[in-house]
């Protein structure tokens, strides 16, 4: 939830969703169709290679538009 803190850490790949709240990983409540995208694109990070500190942000508007 904080790039800042991934990018200390220099895990092989992180996936930062701009705007999220912590306590709110994969998205607020009961929006699991959100939270399965967030899911879908964190995993999709897997499939390459390792690239210690990058941290790749992504937005979702629809978290955004839930506020």
């Amino acid at each position: 939830m904080s790039p800042d803190a991934s990018r200390q850490m220099r895990p092989p790949r992180a996936l930062y969703p701009i705007g999220f709240k912590v306590g709110n990983a994969l998205g607020r409540p009961f929006m699991p169709e959100l939270q399965a995208r967030v899911l879908r694109d964190a995993l999709s990070l897997l499939t390459g290679p390792p690239r210690p500190g990058e941290i790749v942000s992504r937005e979702y508007p629809e978290y955004a538009a839930s506020a």
